[in-house]
């Protein structure tokens, strides 16, 4: 028999906070309004959520980082901030001003992005709730959204009457709900995220949590849950055409095969392995694919017309 949501998550999250849990547990109206209305919508959504705040135990994001992690996150190369090595030994462990030093007027340009305009609001702001929403713009747009002053009352985010509102304001603005219905999780994660930071957990959550909720005579296996996605489709085709081996079968989920074959092209284009159809290996497929069928000759064509 299917578990609710609130059953769910108390399964898989044994140690989440009192805010969460009551918010999930009267949240039925909210996700009805959102459309989280069938166990995949609802397991793609609580699986990012999940992830976003480390099992429902993270209200705020934590910026208490040791030097190491510092320039691992947010260092030269890694993050707009760039903080050398040299600033993150004297900003370790003081989290206001790494806040403020990544998010703030400290890194002028995230500050920009965030809609940070003002000393300390890179601290104020920083991830907040389920989606853990940041900045000082984020935090204005979705209270105009739903209705919720939570720019002057950032508290508001994690309280148990309005913590799905802008976590589920996100999701409806991203219309995630048709790339849950294609169990796009890759997408889903990169509209949420801005990029795949923390994808392998979010599938790993979504494979415990989709056959808690799915009711059904037999077990489901969640990598053939949900629509055909032609985007897949496409990827399959072209993986195929650049010789994948085995060849895949076209259906348009990305299964482990999928996954083998994102992998194993990879390897040979000389990218990143990581098995995420990512844009740095979707521009690779399609400049094998052009070199494969071969490219215009433009000159010849400007020739043809005159």
């Amino acid at each position: 028999m299917a578990m609710t949501a609130i059953e769910a998550v108390k399964k898989l999250a044994p140690d989440a906070k009192q805010n969460y849990l009551d918010a999930i547990r009267n949240g039925d109206a909210l996700f009805q309004q959102h459309g989280i209305t069938t166990p995949l919508r609802m397991a793609h959504f609580l699986a990012q959520a999940l992830h976003e705040t480390g099992g429902f135990r993270i209200l705020r994001e934590n910026m208490n980082y040791s030097a190491e992690r510092m320039v691992e996150i947010f260092g030269v190369g890694r993050h707009s901030a760039a903080v050398t090595q040299a600033e993150a030994e004297s900003l370790a462990r003081k989290p206001e001003q790494i806040a403020e030093r990544v998010y703030g007027l400290g890194n002028p340009r995230k500050a920009r992005e965030l809609g940070n305009t003002r000393p300390g609001d890179g601290f104020r702001y920083r991830g907040n709730g389920v989606l853990q929403t940041t900045g000082r713009g984020g935090h204005k747009r979705m209270g105009q959204a739903v209705g919720v002053d939570f720019e002057n009352h950032p508290e508001l985010v994690t309280d148990p009457e309005h913590a799905l509102k802008p976590a589920l304001q996100e999701w409806t603005e991203g219309n995630l709900n048709a790339e849950a219905d294609r169990n796009n999780i890759n997408q889903i994660t990169r509209r949420i995220n801005g990029g795949f930071n923390g994808l392998s957990d979010r599938k790993r959550l979504f494979n415990k949590i989709f056959p808690l909720l799915y009711e059904g005579s037999q077990a489901v296996d969640p990598d053939l849950a949900g629509l055909e996605d032609p985007d897949v489709k496409r990827l399959q085709e072209a993986l195929n055409d650049l010789g994948a081996d085995p060849k895949l079968v076209v259906d348009g989920r990305m299964g482990p095969k999928t996954r083998m074959a994102i992998r194993a092209f990879q390897a040979v284009a000389g990218i990143g392995v990581d098995g995420i159809a990512g844009p740095v290996t979707e521009a690779a497929i399609e400049l094998r694919l052009s070199t494969l069928r071969g490219t215009p000759n433009l000159e010849d064509d400007d020739e043809s017309r005159t």
